[in-house]
């Protein structure tokens, strides 16, 4: 008879102690979803200052870029090559929507896409040009990273003339 008493009270706190380690362990998700939504603002506003450190310090070592007419992009220094050829594009301003946030439950993988406007003004006028992307977030010694990023113009690219 005690043996049983003895199973259920080991059980029991066992249990209890599982709850426990759970809810100390928990994520929030909320919080996180917040602080990918800043990282994101502040890369975007980074871009606008064409500030490179600031920009490259979003990235994994070894992320991968894929842009549209390029070839795939991996690794700092290959992304920072890319990032000196896209700041010689005379954009003013981007033009934000509503971006979408998932953050998985454990806290360590998350993705951010939505739609943007990228402002360019220069010599012809104004032009917008009408663009989304995706940001796989991963979290590396306790901070978030890009690991992929993957973006394209909504119009359609330029066939040549025949």
């Amino acid at each position: 008879m005690i043996l049983p008493l003895v199973l259920v009270l080991c059980l029991s706190f066992g249990c209890q102690q599982g709850e426990k380690v759970a809810e100390e362990t928990a994520v929030d998700v909320e919080a996180e979803e917040e602080a990918i939504r800043t990282l994101t603002t502040e890369w975007f506003a980074a871009e606008l200052r064409r500030d490179m450190e600031a920009c490259l310090s979003n990235f994994a070592p070894d992320a991968v870029l894929h842009v549209e007419g390029a070839p795939t992009i991996v690794g700092i220094s290959a992304i920072r090559a890319g990032y000196e050829e896209f700041f010689k594009i005379p954009f003013t301003d981007w033009v934000m929507e509503p971006r979408t946030v998932f953050v998985s439950e454990s806290g360590d993988l998350a993705y951010d896409f939505g739609s943007f406007k990228m402002v360019i003004e220069d010599s012809e006028g104004r032009t917008e040009v009408p663009s989304k992307n995706i940001i796989i977030w991963r979290k590396l010694e306790g901070q978030w990273k890009c690991v992929v990023i993957t973006g394209s113009n909504d119009t359609p690219p330029s066939l040549p003339s025949e």
